[in-house]
């Protein structure tokens, strides 16, 4: 028997002309894990979401575009709990049973006469594809994110499609987006968490455009329970391999989100290696992501490996200069505490204007590591930033 998710594309009134929302349907029997961003003022879908997914068999997912309902009050608020209302009543099923998602502007409230009554009019049939669904959940994205892949395991079959939106305001936890994945598998409520998880932990919290903790991210696994071939409990080497796959899908996601950065013209790869500590490699290899210097120079295809130095030695971590070695796209440029004069610079600089920029930075002072992908800084960013909302 096929279980798949089901989805139904529409506008609802807050784009002009363009799908602005998709409803997807969750079969029976299908297990659901959710992360969301950690940001104080978390919008209010987030907050609902979070309260239902706790305690109830989530039947449907509602996901908005344009409007983050978020810093709204108690009237973006109750906004929320009343569009639920209607959704419910029209998909026969309790609002607790609902899981919300808002992206977009936020602070304004939503147009909820064209929301109702587009939910009213709407007949839910339910056979848009994943493809439109991504474009429904476009903000300030370029172009509509989306994979779908099969893979095996231990001569399994595994269907997979996943969906996110993301281009500005980037920075865990998680990277402003949202994304929604199915899997037609079985995996019991302990293994998607553990999924969730390590996927997140190794994909959407790895990347950065511009450092901004959005009060909108969510994430959401959803598998239905098509096959169940496999125990992901007991099978230890299986669930490995699921979290590999699953993880290098993810990556994919956030390579496109950063490549779609507002006014992204650069993909930066930042690997601090040899460190002390894991966290000590992270809050590195993050100062340097989100430095507007280092971002700045990448635009201008500089390969300025001072501000890179700079900004490590602006963390206050322990670590010895004359042991640290850098490479910018596998050219050493530092080593022994100053520059190497081996260096071929007008290679280097010739390799700037590669879309995709390298930093490697060795520590040589341990063995933990940590990589963080970024976008650089460029003009356009500060024009689509500085006019956004109008």
């Amino acid at each position: 028997m096929i279980k798949k998710v089901e989805l139904e594309v529409l506008n609802i009134g807050i784009k002009q002309n363009l799908s602005d929302a998709v409803c997807m349907k969750i079969p029976n029997d299908s297990a659901l894990a959710m992360v969301c961003t950690k940001n104080k003022f978390a919008a209010a879908p987030v907050v609902i979401s979070k309260t239902n997914i706790q305690n109830n068999r989530i039947k449907y997912l509602f996901v908005n575009s344009g409007n983050a309902n978020a810093c709204t009050g108690i009237v973006g608020y109750n906004n929320a709990q009343q569009y639920s209302r209607k959704l419910s009543a029209k998909l026969n099923c309790k609002s607790e049973e609902l899981l919300i998602f808002s992206t977009g502007v936020i602070g304004k409230q939503l147009p909820m006469n064209k929301i109702l009554s587009s939910i009213h009019n709407s007949n839910f049939s339910f056979k848009s594809t994943w493809e439109q669904a991504s474009k429904s959940i476009m903000t300030t994205d370029k172009y509509n994110k989306f994979i779908n892949k099969t893979f095996t395991i231990q001569g399994q079959q595994i269907r997979m499609n996943a969906i996110c939106k993301g281009a500005g305001m980037i920075e865990p936890n998680m990277a402003t987006m949202l994304a929604f994945m199915e899997l037609n598998i079985k995996l019991s409520k302990s293994a998607i968490s553990k999924l969730i998880k390590h996927v997140v932990d190794n994909s959407f919290n790895r990347i950065s455009v511009d450092g901004d903790m959005s009060t909108n991210d969510s994430f959401v696994i959803i598998a239905t329970g098509e096959t169940e071939t496999i125990d992901y409990d007991v099978d230890v080497t299986s669930f490995a391999l699921l979290k590999k796959n699953i993880t290098k899908i993810c990556q994919d996601l956030c390579k496109m989100i950063v490549s779609d950065g507002e006014g992204s013209t650069k993909i930066i790869e930042i690997d601090v290696n040899n460190a002390q500590s894991e966290s000590q490699a992270k809050k590195i290899a993050f100062a340097i992501a989100n430095s507007n210097l280092v971002k700045t120079a990448m635009f201008g295809c500089d390969p300025n490996w001072g501000r890179v130095m700079a900004k490590i030695g602006s963390t206050n971590i322990d670590v010895d200069i004359n042991k640290i070695t850098l490479l910018i796209n596998d050219h050493m440029i530092f080593c022994r505490g100053e520059i190497d004069r081996r260096c071929n610079i007008e290679v280097l600089e010739q390799s700037m204007k590669n879309r995709e920029i390298f930093l490697n930075i060795n520590l040589n002072s341990g063995r933990s590591r940590y990589k963080v992908m970024c976008s650089d800084l460029s003009h356009e960013y500060v024009d689509t930033n500085s006019l956004y909302t109008t």
